[in-house]
């Protein structure tokens, strides 16, 4: 006996054989295996950046770095890979694209970013295009402050030794931002402060609009 065939079970069968495709070229797509950072601040608005990324199996990797207003990249030095084409101006990033010296192994940007006063304490990274797992701890990140400063309300956390911060993330954040000042110094902008401040307006905003609404009851 002979069955007619049905399309609708041959497109099923393409339908699925697409997406398993797909899947197996999404698990096979690179990650970032491992970062290390390390940030050095010689001066509120300056620091100078050492970033070792390892991107599992990719032969070129994108790199974008945020570029507000008044920012300037310079330095720019790549060991154990080297950049092709010139950086360019996508938006608000500077992108820069590395082939590392074998696919897979790890390479290191060097450069120094100088920024206007009014983003002092930010120093951003270079981050590469591929994501992180989000759930192995293989981002290690320090950061120094000038002698004799001390730093408060950072982002991220650092544990500090001295003039020496560090942290382990799942990830790999776009900047750090590291408020610091020495003894005797007028004490820098606070992220915790301004939570706290914008927190406690938003407390009284609602009390007050809260006092209103009752006394305007009958």
């Amino acid at each position: 006996m002979r069955f007619a065939r049905v399309p609708g079970i041959c497109l099923l069968g393409v339908t699925l054989l697409l997406a398993w495709s797909m899947t197996a070229v999404a698990v096979a797509a690179p990650v970032l295996r491992m970062a290390e950072v390390a940030v050095t601040f010689t001066a509120p608005v300056a620091c100078d950046v050492a970033l070792t990324v390892e991107v599992g199996e990719a032969a070129e990797v994108e790199h974008r770095l945020e570029l507000l207003d008044g920012t300037e990249v310079g330095r720019l030095e790549v060991m154990a890979g080297q950049v092709t084409g010139e950086p360019r101006d996508i938006g608000r990033t500077r992108s820069v694209r590395v082939v590392p010296a074998a696919a897979g192994a790890p390479y290191t940007l060097r450069y120094r970013v100088t920024q206007a006063a009014s983003r002092a304490y930010r120093c951003p990274l270079w981050l590469p295009t591929t994501p992180t797992d989000g759930r192995s701890h293989r981002v290690e990140l320090a950061v120094t402050v000038p002698d004799g400063a001390v730093a408060s309300a950072t982002m991220p956390a650092f544990a500090w030794t001295g003039p020496r911060g560090t942290a382990t993330l799942p990830h790999l954040p776009a900047i750090v931002i590291v408020p610091f000042a020495r003894a005797g110094e007028p004490r820098p902008w606070d992220i915790s402060r301004v939570m706290d401040l914008t927190a406690l307006a938003t407390l009284a905003g609602s009390t007050a609009w809260f006092l209103r609404r009752r006394r305007g009851r009958p």
